[in-house]
């Protein structure tokens, strides 16, 4: 009896043990770790991120890189300083293609067939330039990525196209789609998703194409100005004002300028469109 009392002592102590290193592990040992670019043995995006696990940063200095990427699941794909280093697809294909529960923070991304595409649940694009590319700068199917403070600017198709995509906690919040030679943001198949904020102007089609069965979606406080005539009216709640962009086609400056603009504010205050200081 008393080993066995003592059996069951050590037992329940390990149980305890086990519990207590359990809880601290994931705060110190499987923290995710930061890869930069470059860095000895790493000259290239794509080096870095067959180094990365779930979890991990990859920092990339300023410059460009002709790279098609794809970011692995669980990757942040941060440029080190925002819009100083460029994804250049080389005239051809998707430059960007994300994997679930990925982001990519900060990067121009130019000169590919499509700037950006997503179908996998998680995922977060935010602070890019995504522009001059062959077609659409951004494509989503299915899951709805986090679009926020985005310039979509200057491509020869759609600045966002959707299809079947679906707004769970993720929306098209804060974003500029400027001068995209197609539609400013094109919904179709059967959507339901959020678009708010978003200063949508100059497109050389519509600045909002949308499904007749992607209608229930969420279109707020949005400025549509001098795009092609919508075939419909736009859905209430939101402007048609002058953005008043201080030099879009010289230096890609989409900041409005005070003196001109504007008087009405996003949901949260702000100014409409995307929240960048250039």
């Amino acid at each position: 009896m008393i080993i066995s009392f003592r059996k069951s002592s050590f037992s329940i102590t390990s149980t305890a043990l086990i519990i207590a290193f359990a809880l601290i592990v994931p705060c110190t040992l499987f923290a995710g770790a930061v890869i930069n670019v470059p860095s000895p043995g790493i000259v290239t995006i794509t080096q870095a991120m067959v180094k990365a696990r779930a979890g991990d940063t990859i920092i990339v200095e300023n410059g460009t890189y002709k790279e098609r990427v794809f970011i692995k699941a669980g990757i942040t794909l941060k440029a080190k300083n925002m819009h100083k280093a460029k994804l250049d697809g080389m005239g051809r294909g998707t430059i960007v293609t994300m994997g679930s529960n990925s982001s990519i923070i900060g990067f121009v991304i130019e000169n590919g067939t499509i700037g950006v595409f997503t179908k996998n649940a998680g995922i977060a694009v935010l602070k890019c330039r995504i522009s001059r590319n062959w077609q659409t700068g951004l494509m989503s199917i299915r899951h709805l990525p986090k679009v926020e403070d985005n310039l979509i600017v200057f491509n020869r198709a759609s600045g966002f196209q959707g299809w079947n995509v679906r707004s769970t906690v993720s929306s098209i919040n804060h974003n500029t789609f400027a001068y995209n030679a197609n539609h400013g943001v094109s919904v179709g198949g059967s959507s339901n998703i959020v678009v708010e904020n978003n200063v949508v102007a100059f497109n050389e089609r519509f600045g909002l194409k949308i499904s007749s069965e992607s209608e229930k979606s969420k279109i707020v406080n949005n400025n549509f100005y001098k795009n092609l005539k919508q075939l419909k009216d736009m859905p209430s709640g939101n402007y048609s004002f002058d953005p008043a962009f201080i030099s879009p086609r010289v230096g890609m400056v989409f900041k409005s300028d005070p003196k001109q603009c504007c008087q009405i504010k996003a949901s949260d205050n702000e100014n409409l469109g995307a929240r960048l200081d250039m």
